[in-house]
């Protein structure tokens, strides 16, 4: 089993040495690293390319830089070009845990094996809040298998750490809009999901993560206020697929408060 890590990142040099580092430690060696730089103008190509050099490290990196696109192209572009079974999107401010590669390589197989599978899924770990994944840290099974479009009505909550089969997420590439420069991570998800696909979620943590002032979470309504077109695709997608009510009304609430930011001029 041969894993893709592949980590976006956008002037993010400061943060990529502590997941470099993390990769080092890993107790499984049977792995890539690509790095897909999106503009940045700090020293992350400097920096790269110096570790593709560095003998403490037997895995090897590729360095891919590309125009600012935003996140989903990098997506596409690392997800086109990867070698691995396993494709493993890992953020430039988080860091994995010394196992956590080994942790896939071992539950990897057995989940590829059943063909309604698109992922096995960790739960992350926040260094002041602990573990997210709600029933996953309780559930008396080894693992459990849900659809992530409707993974809060058995109780799964919180951001987990999903590692992909790469052939099968290749069904699922990015739209792009070249006048935008982000799209929800939802349109994909939900995308999979509504085809039927599963994810197999563990108990087990895989990566420590960190949400940084200027990054994605942290700026929700303006990315998504200033990148409608994407946004607007996941809540139409969103509402046309056969969830229920209630998982729809959250979503739909937010569109309705993000049209009203729109017509203030938020964001301009």
């Amino acid at each position: 089993m041969y894993i893709s890590v592949f980590t976006p990142t956008y002037n993010r040099a400061s943060t990529l040495k502590r997941l470099y580092e993390s990769l080092v430690k890993q107790e499984f060696d049977c792995f890539e690293w690509i790095v897909v730089d999106d503009g940045s103008s700090d020293d992350t190509r400097e920096l790269v390319e110096g570790w593709i050099e560095d003998p403490a490290h037997c895995f090897p990196i590729r360095y891919i830089y590309q125009a600012n696109s935003g996140k989903h192209v990098a997506w596409n572009t690392g997800l086109s070009t990867a070698v691995g079974d396993v494709f493993f999107p890992v953020d430039s401010d988080d860091y994995l845990t010394d196992d956590a590669l080994r942790r896939i390589a071992a539950t990897a197989p057995m989940a590829k094996s059943d063909p309604r599978i698109i992922a096995i899924s960790g739960v992350r770990l926040f260094p002041e809040t602990g573990l997210t994944g709600g029933i996953l840290q309780t559930m008396k099974s080894e693992y459990m298998d849900y659809s992530s479009i409707d993974r809060r009505s058995k109780g799964i909550t919180g951001d987990l750490a999903e590692a992909f089969f790469t052939e099968r997420l290749r069904e699922f590439p990015f739209p792009v809009y070249p006048d935008e420069r982000f799209v929800p991570e939802a349109v994909i998800f939900n995308r999979f999901s509504n085809a039927g696909y599963l994810i197999r979620g563990y108990s087990f943590p895989l990566y420590v993560c960190e949400y940084l002032p200027d990054g994605y979470t942290r700026n929700t309504d303006k990315l998504l206020t200033t990148n409608w077109k994407g946004y607007t695709l996941y809540v139409r997608e969103l509402m046309s697929s056969r969830v229920s009510i209630k998982a729809k009304a959250i979503p739909f609430c937010g569109y309705i408060y993000r049209c009203v930011l729109r017509m203030l001029g938020a964001y301009r």
